[in-house]
């Protein structure tokens, strides 16, 4: 069950995007995104890798602008915390790293030595203060990219999967603070391959899918969500990718003229019939239930067994 968020007072609106479309040359990146940011709201985005998650993130953090439609963030000062999928191992130490992060964000220099402090010996980081960040691990240094975007209280704090590299000390830390910062009106927006954030603190997540946000649902419905996956083969690829970009799909994989399609499972003889009426033929049909279906990524065990097997 998720942390509540802010119990008190009317909840702002924080960052609002409208028919946003994000192209990189001919390929469109986001497409048709609607979404509003609210204050003291946890947003976890859900899809496999190339579906766009990282992008809407740069996007809600105002560091790309859309190609068309409109980012709008409220008026006055909006303090956001952004922690990127990649942080590079500066030449810096913590201290000198995290003290310049502050002073940009505007924080007095004893107030910032403080907190960055604290955070630190939270995260088991306290005798790396004054080591140069090119000798950390990933693990350490994705702990500095967390404290770079708690500090200050953020009123929008962006996480692109945000418990990567982290040991599970760390992780239960980095869940105490968001449900902190959380109930203290944060609003939260995450990409997540793991079911133990969503479970913790999301109150609404998005799924998406070749650039598009396909489903809105709640943290609970998405545990209760069940998909069926069809394995079947008898059509040419360009036909099963065709049924892949239909709605009722949830993912797809391919491997030697077998194709695995994951839909909704109330979808399921709408498939079927379309897989038949293709020229297909059913190898199986898989119903399959619970969060942690939906937050895979990559090929199916079934198709690379039968890729194994040849």
């Amino acid at each position: 069950m998720a942390i509540a968020g802010l119990e008190k007072g009317i909840t702002a609106e924080l960052v609002t995007v409208t028919d946003a479309v994000k192209v990189y040359g001919r390929h469109k990146v986001l497409q048709d995104i609607s979404l509003i940011i609210k204050q003291g709201e946890c947003t976890a985005l859900v899809g496999k890798n190339g579906s766009g998650k990282s992008t809407l993130l740069r996007m809600l953090a105002g560091l790309i602008r859309p190609t068309t439609g409109i980012r709008q963030a409220r008026e006055g000062r909006l303090v956001t915390g952004y922690v990127p999928e990649r942080f590079p191992p500066f030449t810096f130490t913590p201290w000198e790293f995290l003290l310049s992060a502050a002073a940009i964000r505007g924080m007095e220099k004893r107030a910032a030595g403080q907190e960055l402090t604290d955070f630190m010996n939270q995260l088991g980081m306290e005798n790396f203060m004054h080591v140069k960040m090119t000798q950390f691990s990933k693990g350490m240094l994705q702990k500095i990219n967390l404290i770079q975007a708690l500090m200050g209280a953020p009123d929008l704090l962006l996480l692109d999967e945000p418990l990567s590299g982290l040991d599970i000390k760390a992780q239960e830390t980095l869940l105490r603070l968001l449900a902190a910062l959380k109930r203290s009106g944060t609003a939260v927006v995450m990409s997540v391959h793991e079911s133990t954030l969503i479970e913790q603190i999301a109150d609404r997540v998005l799924l998406m899918k070749n650039g598009r946000i396909i489903k809105e649902t709640s943290e609970t419905a998405l545990a209760a969500s069940s998909v069926t996956r069809i394995v079947f083969r008898g059509i040419d690829p360009g036909t099963a990718q065709g049924l892949s970009r239909l709605s009722e799909a949830t993912d797809y994989a391919a491997a030697e003229g077998i194709y695995e399609l994951e839909v909704w499972s109330d979808a399921t003889d709408i498939m079927l019939r379309r897989i038949l009426d293709s020229g297909g033929s059913i190898v199986m049909v898989n119903p399959q239930e619970g969060m942690d279906i939906l937050l895979k990524d990559g090929l199916n065990g079934l198709l690379n067994a039968a890729k194994g097997d040849r």
